[in-house]
């Protein structure tokens, strides 16, 4: 799904915040030019209770690729990757809201343009799943001769290590804004009153655009919606915090005053299989990093679970051009590796009359390894031949966990079971996140998990509830079986009473009332409970409850015709525990 907002007048363009990587063109060629590390941060950093938000780094040297010369004249749509993967069509699970800016001497948003820019988001938000909106600051806006466009994201998030264990993110690691909001389902643009979460620039001034939505540019021009995909792909995440020196011979990486990694460095490794972030191998600034950057320990690699099984069970080769490029060296597919395939659209360059309308598989599986939750088409694309079942601890399927009602500082928890069926051929993998810090899973390990055919593993949530109130939450199961659709969905249920309450009488609704009432009150523990009703002066006219009660929330409505107009009272006395309330009966 796609918002709009109304266009907007000619604006000077001092609004763009970062250019996080720019798109070049040489004529019949353009160069698509990802992010280049900085290793610092402006001061402009916001501390919030459990994460860090900082500005995006700014992009450094832009590289210009020698240009390719031809025609590709390669063109995929989004409706044959779908009947390829055997999708039908797919509900949107992500929205874009798009703000408009005009800053061209005058000129403003061609239509056809905003028409392929919006396809292209359209696109996107199959293959994404976030219920918080993704917004885009879109500039037509007159660009250096040979660029195409750029874009970034404005801001980068980093978890404290308690948030990052409930949503299932790499502790002290850095993540664009778009994905911290999907992982948290908390609006972070809204919340600090950013602005957006990506800046796109696109040249009004480039002569030869394709603003066709049909996958199928014609010789010498370049299509707009390939370009917008591939731009977005970065602004979302496909990004490094690497970098090179060429003159000093050096690479380093990191963000911030600890020299952090983005998510997506935490994949990366040389030819022979050694992390960029071993300390050991690769010092942090060394040669040696220079080294494996450049490509000349073997070539770059991304070495995750759903990338390598869409791409023939091995690492995805990583773009590593013997001399370091800032803007496309590292944070693009393999040039070569890549061309005439479903993933070419992250490569560094692009040809003219080439337009391919999906992330593709490769793409989708990085994303699903850094932790982005997938909409439907990314989860078809990466999907293994196996098959996910979700129970509880007695054979059912399991929808929700109950928790009851507890004290402060007394946990309780509920067990329940992920199992690759025995008849799966493949293996598939599992991330589980919950949307409430009153519950966690224990232990953490088992959160992220690879299950081979036949295997089950128990898992237990506990609730740990740290205020009294009733806490509902979301527990998700991210996973790529084919049988299922991702994420599964859990709901979590509980309630706390304060550390050495017995229990807790609530005020009755409705009130006034005739005849009908509900009395609520509350039990951590299994307790002797009785409830009655006396007049104003103190007289016992009725008796509601006398018994032993198991522990829970009771909201019960009582019929209280038989007594007269008046104002009465009610009291609950549990054990040593005692509590009167008021309520009317207006006949």
């Amino acid at each position: 799904m796609i918002c709009f907002r109304p266009p907007f007048s000619e604006i000077i363009c001092n609004m763009i915040h970062v250019p996080v990587k720019k798109l070049l063109l040489i004529p019949v060629m353009a160069l698509f030019v990802a992010t280049s590390a900085v290793q610092t941060l402006s001061a402009q950093i916001i501390e919030a209770d459990n994460m860090i938000i900082a500005p995006a780094p700014e992009s450094g040297q832009v590289c210009i690729l020698d240009p390719a010369g031809y025609d590709e004249h390669v063109h995929i749509s989004a409706a044959e990757m779908r009947a390829k993967y055997n999708v039908n069509q797919t509900a949107s699970s992500a929205t874009f809201d798009i703000e408009y800016f005009n800053s061209c001497g005058g000129q403003v948003w061609p239509q056809q343009a905003r028409n392929a820019i919006e396809r292209a988001f359209d696109i996107w938000s199959t293959h994404l799943s976030s219920s918080v909106p993704i917004r885009i600051e879109a500039n037509w806006i007159a660009l250096a001769e040979n660029t195409l466009g750029s874009a970034g994201p404005t801001n980068i998030v980093q978890f404290d290590p308690g948030e990052a264990e409930q949503l299932g993110a790499q502790p002290n690691t850095w993540y664009t804004i778009a994905q911290a909001s999907a992982m948290s389902g908390e609006d972070l643009v809204t919340q600090f009153d950013i602005g957006h979460d990506i800046v796109m620039n696109i040249n009004c001034q480039w002569g030869s655009w394709y603003f066709g939505t049909d996958a199928n540019p014609p010789t010498g021009q370049i299509d707009l919606v390939s370009v917008v995909l591939h731009e977005i792909g970065h602004g979302i995440g496909f990004l490094g915090s690497m970098s090179a020196n060429n003159e000093t011979l050096e690479g380093s990486y990191g963000f911030g005053s600890a020299n952090d990694p983005i998510i997506f460095d935490r994949f990366a490794e040389d030819g022979s299989g050694t992390p960029l972030l071993n300390a050991s191998q690769y010092p942090n600034p060394s040669n040696a990093l220079y080294m494996a950057l450049t490509g000349q320990l073997g070539g770059i690699f991304f070495n995750g679970g759903n990338a390598n099984l869409v791409n023939d069970e091995s690492p995805v080769r990583l773009y590593s051009p013997p001399e370091w490029n800032g803007g496309s060296s590292y944070s693009h597919l393999d040039q070569n590796t890549y061309t005439d395939t479903e993933s070419a659209l992250m490569r560094p360059r692009i040809p003219s009359a080439f337009a391919i309308h999906s992330p593709g598989p490769v793409f989708c599986g990085m994303l699903g390894d850094w932790g982005w939750p997938l909409g439907g088409d990314c989860q078809a694309f990466i999907a293994a031949d196996a098959f996910i079942a979700v129970r509880s601890l007695d054979n059912l399927e399991l929808n929700s966990l109950e928790f009851g009602v507890t004290n402060i500082g007394s946990p309780v928890n509920r067990s329940f079971t992920i199992s690759n069926e025995a008849a799966s051929p493949e293996p598939f993998t599992y991330n589980i996140t919950i949307e409430n810090e009153n519950y966690r899973i224990v232990p953490s390990s088992l959160a992220n998990q690879t299950l081979q055919p036949g295997e089950t593993v128990q898992l237990t949530v506990e609730y740990d509830p740290q205020n009294d109130r009733v806490h509902s939450g979301n527990l998700r199961i991210r996973h790529n079986a084919q049988n299922q659709s991702s994420p599964i969905s859990v709901t979590l249920a509980g309630e706390s009473l304060l550390e050495e309450e017995i229990a807790r009488l609530e005020q009755n609704y409705p009130n006034p009332f005739n005849p009908e009432t509900t009395i609520p009150f509350v039990l951590p523990d299994q307790a002797n409970v009785r409830l009655d009703v006396y007049s104003i002066d103190g007289r016992l006219v009725k008796t509601l409850r006398n018994g032993t009660l198991p522990s829970g929330r009771y909201e019960e409505p009582y019929n209280l015709s038989d007594l007269a107009s008046g104002m009465y009272l009610y009291r609950l006395i549990v054990d040593n525990f005692a509590d009167t309330k008021k309520f009317l009966i207006v006949k």
